[in-house]
């Protein structure tokens, strides 16, 4: 793969409403399945990613909405639309807890994070987290804690998307204390998106904002042209070794 893409989204208490929740899932569909993302998926050097979605809530939730899968063309970003539009919010007490969910996104990658394979491998892990609740703003110090190691395990970026009526309060927290990393010249950022109104304006944000993600994770895994030439010179050297023996 190029690139696997973890979506990780809020569901806590007093978060998204369930119709909010079923537009942010039909957004998604529809991003999936839109030329921009398909286009930058093929344009990979592999031309394709895996894709995972994950729920997250309190401290102790954090439920796998649909597993690692791969998408490399319409048909497989179908099935993902096909999957994510049925899919019911879960339901959680209390307060988003933004550290256990980036803990388990992190573990969710497998092999390239240091845990157990999840059945792909990439050359670069993106988490991009969904985010509705501002009672999340309680912990800066352990999101911030989280953060670190999940870039130090080996994931590339973390972008988060804020919804609702306080997404520029939202987005100005995770500016702050939750995205970083970098991949492709491509550094994680914080951008804001409403969950209300007019349901193509969101598809359209999705899908530019996930355009945006996956060509960052597709230029990461094109070797860069120093490193080609390097091994190029590297094989001479070791040809030229064996022709003088």
């Amino acid at each position: 793969m190029d690139t696997e893409l973890l979506l990780l989204v809020d569901v806590s208490q007093g978060g998204i409403n369930n119709t909010q929740f079923n537009r942010l899932m039909d957004g998604y569909a529809a991003a999936m399945t839109s030329s921009q993302v398909l286009n930058s998926i093929e344009s990979g050097e592999r031309g394709q990613i895996a894709v995972s979605l994950v729920f997250y809530g309190n401290t102790f939730t954090q439920i796998v909405g649909i597993p690692w899968m791969r998408i490399g063309n319409a048909a497989e970003a179908q099935q993902f639309a096909n999957l994510v539009t049925v899919l019911t919010r879960p339901f959680t007490l209390g307060s988003p807890s933004i550290a256990a969910g980036l803990d388990y996104a992190t573990n969710h990658f497998g092999t390239e994070t240091g845990r157990g394979a999840n059945g792909f491998e990439s050359e670069t892990q993106i988490i991009e987290v969904a985010v509705t609740n501002l009672s999340l703003l309680q912990n800066p110090a352990g999101d911030r804690a989280a953060r670190d190691e999940s870039l130090a395990s080996g994931v590339d970026i973390i972008n988060s998307v804020a919804l609702g009526n306080n997404a520029n309060n939202i987005a100005n927290y995770f500016a702050s204390n939750v995205i970083g990393g970098e991949a492709g010249g491509v550094n994680g950022s914080s951008s804001t998106a409403s969950v209300n109104g007019n349901g193509s304006a969101l598809n359209n944000f999705l899908a530019g904002h996930m355009q945006q993600t996956v060509e960052g994770g597709a230029v990461a895994s094109v070797p860069e042209p120093s490193s080609t030439l390097a091994l190029i010179s590297g094989l001479g050297l070791l040809l030229l070794g064996r022709r003088r023996r």
